[in-house]
Protein backbone atom coordinates (compact mmCIF):
# COMPACT_ATOMS: atom_id res chain seq x y z
CA UNK A 1 0.00 0.00 0.00
CA UNK A 2 2.86 2.26 1.04
CA UNK A 3 4.84 1.39 -2.51
CA UNK A 4 1.19 2.02 -4.33
CA UNK A 5 1.15 5.81 -2.60
CA UNK A 6 4.39 6.70 -3.78
CA UNK A 7 3.75 5.77 -7.10
CA UNK A 8 0.78 7.84 -7.09
CA UNK A 9 2.74 10.75 -5.22
CA UNK A 10 5.41 10.53 -7.69
CA UNK A 11 3.12 10.95 -10.44
CA UNK A 12 1.74 14.04 -9.34
CA UNK A 13 4.92 15.55 -8.96
CA UNK A 14 6.19 14.70 -12.08
CA UNK A 15 2.88 15.95 -13.71
CA UNK A 16 3.15 19.29 -11.65
CA UNK A 17 6.51 19.53 -12.95
CA UNK A 18 5.84 18.88 -16.66
CA UNK A 19 2.83 21.99 -16.34
CA UNK A 20 5.78 24.28 -14.71
CA UNK A 21 8.01 23.68 -17.46
CA UNK A 22 5.39 24.49 -19.84
CA UNK A 23 4.02 27.84 -17.89
CA UNK A 24 7.78 28.95 -18.19
CA UNK A 25 8.43 28.10 -21.78
CA UNK A 26 5.39 29.64 -22.98
CA UNK A 27 5.28 32.55 -21.17
CA UNK A 28 9.24 32.78 -21.84
CA UNK A 29 8.18 33.15 -25.77
CA UNK A 30 5.41 35.44 -25.29
CA UNK A 31 8.02 37.60 -23.69
CA UNK A 32 10.71 37.19 -26.26
CA UNK A 33 8.08 37.53 -29.56
CA UNK A 34 8.39 40.06 -31.90
CA UNK A 35 5.91 42.42 -33.50
CA UNK A 36 6.25 41.71 -37.27
CA UNK A 37 4.34 44.64 -37.72
CA UNK A 38 6.79 47.38 -36.21
CA UNK A 39 9.48 45.35 -38.60
CA UNK A 40 7.81 46.34 -41.77
CA UNK A 41 7.18 50.33 -40.47
CA UNK A 42 10.76 50.69 -39.82
CA UNK A 43 11.72 49.05 -43.15
CA UNK A 44 9.00 50.78 -45.05
CA UNK A 45 10.37 53.88 -43.10
CA UNK A 46 13.41 53.87 -44.63
CA UNK A 47 12.75 53.14 -48.19
CA UNK A 48 10.68 56.10 -48.29
CA UNK A 49 13.65 58.02 -46.51
CA UNK A 50 16.27 56.48 -49.26
CA UNK A 51 13.57 57.61 -51.67
CA UNK A 52 12.82 61.34 -50.59
CA UNK A 53 16.39 61.65 -50.17
CA UNK A 54 16.86 60.63 -54.09
CA UNK A 55 13.59 62.51 -55.50
CA UNK A 56 15.21 65.71 -53.68
CA UNK A 57 18.84 65.27 -55.18
CA UNK A 58 17.35 65.01 -58.92
CA UNK A 59 14.84 67.72 -58.35
CA UNK A 60 18.30 69.96 -57.91
CA UNK A 61 19.74 68.46 -60.92
CA UNK A 62 20.45 70.84 -64.02
CA UNK A 63 17.08 69.60 -65.40
CA UNK A 64 14.83 66.89 -64.84
CA UNK A 65 13.80 64.47 -67.91
CA UNK A 66 15.77 63.49 -70.88
CA UNK A 67 17.26 66.50 -73.05
CA UNK A 68 18.42 67.01 -76.33
CA UNK A 69 22.16 69.28 -76.23
CA UNK A 70 22.25 70.56 -80.27
CA UNK A 71 25.59 71.98 -80.03
CA UNK A 72 26.90 68.21 -78.51
CA UNK A 73 24.73 65.97 -80.46
CA UNK A 74 23.95 64.95 -76.73
CA UNK A 75 21.03 63.15 -75.29
CA UNK A 76 21.40 63.73 -71.41
CA UNK A 77 19.48 62.68 -68.44
CA UNK A 78 20.08 63.37 -64.86
CA UNK A 79 20.07 60.39 -62.21
CA UNK A 80 21.36 59.46 -58.71
CA UNK A 81 23.87 56.40 -58.66
CA UNK A 82 22.59 53.18 -57.19
CA UNK A 83 24.03 49.58 -56.11
CA UNK A 84 26.41 47.89 -58.75
CA UNK A 85 26.10 44.29 -60.51
CA UNK A 86 28.21 42.99 -63.03
CA UNK A 87 26.21 40.10 -65.33
CA UNK A 88 27.84 38.32 -68.28
CA UNK A 89 25.68 39.01 -71.14
CA UNK A 90 27.61 38.68 -74.78
CA UNK A 91 30.78 40.10 -73.35
CA UNK A 92 31.33 40.52 -69.17
CA UNK A 93 29.91 44.46 -68.33
CA UNK A 94 29.62 46.62 -65.35
CA UNK A 95 26.13 47.96 -64.84
CA UNK A 96 24.93 50.87 -61.98
CA UNK A 97 21.73 51.34 -60.75
CA UNK A 98 20.51 54.86 -61.69
CA UNK A 99 17.16 56.45 -60.59
CA UNK A 100 15.73 58.92 -62.60
CA UNK A 101 12.18 60.77 -62.28
CA UNK A 102 9.72 59.97 -64.82
CA UNK A 103 7.62 62.48 -67.23
CA UNK A 104 4.97 62.55 -63.54
CA UNK A 105 7.41 63.31 -61.82
CA UNK A 106 7.42 59.46 -59.82
CA UNK A 107 10.69 58.09 -58.85
CA UNK A 108 11.96 55.00 -60.97
CA UNK A 109 15.11 53.52 -61.82
CA UNK A 110 16.72 51.82 -64.76
CA UNK A 111 20.37 49.99 -65.44
CA UNK A 112 23.56 51.60 -67.50
CA UNK A 113 26.65 50.15 -68.33
CA UNK A 114 29.63 51.30 -66.66
CA UNK A 115 32.37 49.05 -68.13
CA UNK A 116 32.49 46.35 -70.61
CA UNK A 117 35.32 43.61 -70.79
CA UNK A 118 36.01 42.98 -74.82
CA UNK A 119 37.63 39.45 -75.25
CA UNK A 120 41.69 39.95 -75.86
CA UNK A 121 41.10 43.95 -75.74
CA UNK A 122 41.55 46.51 -72.56
CA UNK A 123 38.13 47.24 -70.55
CA UNK A 124 36.11 49.78 -72.10
CA UNK A 125 35.16 52.60 -69.87
CA UNK A 126 31.76 54.53 -70.05
CA UNK A 127 32.41 56.59 -67.03
CA UNK A 128 34.68 59.87 -66.60
CA UNK A 129 35.03 59.14 -63.12
CA UNK A 130 34.79 56.72 -60.46
CA UNK A 131 30.94 56.56 -59.07
CA UNK A 132 29.80 56.65 -55.72
CA UNK A 133 26.22 55.59 -54.72
CA UNK A 134 24.13 58.40 -53.78
CA UNK A 135 25.58 60.64 -56.34
CA UNK A 136 24.04 63.04 -59.27
CA UNK A 137 25.94 61.71 -62.96
CA UNK A 138 24.73 62.39 -65.83
CA UNK A 139 23.76 59.72 -68.64
CA UNK A 140 24.26 60.69 -71.92
CA UNK A 141 24.27 59.75 -75.20
CA UNK A 142 26.65 61.61 -77.10
CA UNK A 143 28.12 61.54 -80.66
CA UNK A 144 28.18 61.96 -84.45
CA UNK A 145 26.04 58.81 -84.96
CA UNK A 146 23.41 61.29 -82.89
CA UNK A 147 20.68 62.80 -83.51
CA UNK A 148 17.46 65.01 -82.07
CA UNK A 149 15.68 62.02 -83.63
CA UNK A 150 17.19 59.20 -82.44
CA UNK A 151 20.65 57.05 -82.50
CA UNK A 152 21.75 55.32 -85.40
CA UNK A 153 24.50 52.66 -84.19
CA UNK A 154 24.87 51.66 -87.98
CA UNK A 155 26.70 54.88 -88.27
CA UNK A 156 29.58 53.87 -86.06
CA UNK A 157 32.26 51.48 -86.58
CA UNK A 158 33.67 50.46 -83.04
CA UNK A 159 33.22 47.93 -81.00
CA UNK A 160 31.00 49.17 -78.44
CA UNK A 161 28.69 50.34 -81.07
CA UNK A 162 28.22 47.22 -82.78
CA UNK A 163 27.52 45.78 -79.02
CA UNK A 164 25.17 48.77 -78.04
CA UNK A 165 23.23 47.68 -80.60
CA UNK A 166 23.13 44.40 -80.28
CA UNK A 167 21.91 45.33 -76.88
CA UNK A 168 19.29 47.74 -77.80
CA UNK A 169 17.51 45.73 -79.59
CA UNK A 170 17.37 42.58 -77.79
CA UNK A 171 13.48 43.56 -77.18
CA UNK A 172 12.61 45.36 -79.94
CA UNK A 173 9.59 47.62 -78.99
CA UNK A 174 7.50 47.91 -82.30
CA UNK A 175 7.10 46.92 -85.59
CA UNK A 176 9.76 49.84 -86.85
CA UNK A 177 12.57 48.01 -84.84
CA UNK A 178 12.67 50.55 -82.58
CA UNK A 179 15.33 49.69 -79.51
CA UNK A 180 15.26 50.91 -76.01
CA UNK A 181 17.48 54.02 -76.69
CA UNK A 182 15.34 55.33 -79.37
CA UNK A 183 11.91 54.07 -77.48
CA UNK A 184 13.51 56.30 -74.76
CA UNK A 185 14.54 59.36 -77.28
CA UNK A 186 11.38 59.17 -79.38
CA UNK A 187 8.66 58.14 -77.72
CA UNK A 188 9.71 58.45 -74.04
CA UNK A 189 9.69 54.69 -73.71
CA UNK A 190 11.04 53.60 -69.94
CA UNK A 191 14.12 51.69 -69.89
CA UNK A 192 14.10 48.03 -68.17
CA UNK A 193 14.36 47.59 -64.70
CA UNK A 194 15.73 44.08 -64.89
CA UNK A 195 19.07 44.06 -66.77
CA UNK A 196 18.52 41.02 -68.23
CA UNK A 197 15.50 42.83 -70.82
CA UNK A 198 18.10 45.52 -71.52
CA UNK A 199 19.78 48.26 -70.75
CA UNK A 200 21.51 51.51 -71.60
CA UNK A 201 25.04 51.39 -72.97
CA UNK A 202 25.48 55.70 -72.44
CA UNK A 203 27.68 57.51 -71.43
CA UNK A 204 28.06 58.35 -67.76
CA UNK A 205 29.95 61.82 -66.69
CA UNK A 206 29.47 63.84 -63.26
CA UNK A 207 27.23 66.48 -62.27
CA UNK A 208 30.08 69.06 -62.71
CA UNK A 209 31.73 67.95 -65.31
CA UNK A 210 28.30 68.25 -67.52
CA UNK A 211 27.98 71.86 -65.53
CA UNK A 212 31.53 72.68 -67.22
CA UNK A 213 30.40 71.42 -70.56
CA UNK A 214 27.51 73.35 -70.93
CA UNK A 215 29.07 76.84 -69.75
CA UNK A 216 31.91 76.62 -72.23
CA UNK A 217 28.77 75.96 -75.31
CA UNK A 218 27.07 79.48 -73.38
CA UNK A 219 30.90 80.92 -73.76
CA UNK A 220 31.21 79.90 -77.62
Amino acid sequence: MNRFLKWILAGVFLLLLASYLVFVLVNHNAVMKVDPTSIKVEVSEDVNQKNQEIENKLRHAPWQGLRFIREERTWRFYGVAGETKQIDLIQPISLVKVYYLEADGDLSFTWAATEIQFGGKPTYSLTSHAIREGQVIGVQLKGDYVAQNGVYWEDCESDYCHLAQMIDTMIVLDDQGTGLSNGFIRYGWEPPTYPAYGFLCWQIISEEESQELSLLIHQR
